[in-house]
């Protein structure tokens, strides 16, 4: 017949393993979320990236567009001074090419700074990807070793409880 003390001794290693167990779940189920919010931050910072990419092919499209239009509107303006003999041809190019000048230096200045606030939102996507992996807590897996410890050192205290149960009562 089975003592108490061992009965004792059995419950707290059951409770023991089921212990380990439990946390080994949740340590896997954790290890399973903080995969899938890897996955998701790589996600979003491609997202980001793809975002900042169109946006730039559209600056550089718009540069593209402003630059023809100023040249045919210079070209036209030339043109016309010419066709009306309006005065010296050269001296006509001239005002006609500074003031086109002028508009090439601010698209490309504009240009620029589309380009610089571009880059500065890949940083920022990065950065965001960054803090996003900061924010994923290490999973820490239960250790065997420690459960068998435990379970050995539970045995060890149910086995020496049982044992001074059975010793005869001596009174003295």
């Amino acid at each position: 017949m089975c003592s108490v003390q061992a009965a004792v001794a059995g419950l707290q290693i059951a409770t023991t393993v089921q212990d380990y167990r439990s946390k080994q779940a949740v340590a896997k189920s954790q290890q399973k979320a903080n995969a899938q919010t890897r996955k998701n931050s790589d996600q979003a910072y491609l997202d980001d990236l793809s975002k900042i990419d169109r946006e730039a092919v559209s600056a550089s499209r718009e540069k593209k567009a402003e630059d023809f239009r100023i040249s045919q509107e210079a070209n036209k303006k030339e043109a016309q001074a010419l066709n009306m003999n309006a005065g010296n041809g050269v001296k006509i190019v001239q005002d006609i090419a500074g003031t086109y000048d002028l508009q090439f230096l601010d698209v490309a200045r504009d240009y620029e700074t589309d380009v610089i606030k571009l880059m500065g939102q890949e940083d920022e996507a990065y950065a965001a990807q960054q803090r996003r992996y900061n924010s994923i807590k290490p999973v820490t897996m239960p250790s065997k070793t420690g459960m068998f410890l435990q379970v050995a050192t539970q045995a060890t205290q149910g086995y020496q409880n049982h044992q001074d149960a059975m010793k005869p009562k001596t009174t003295g």
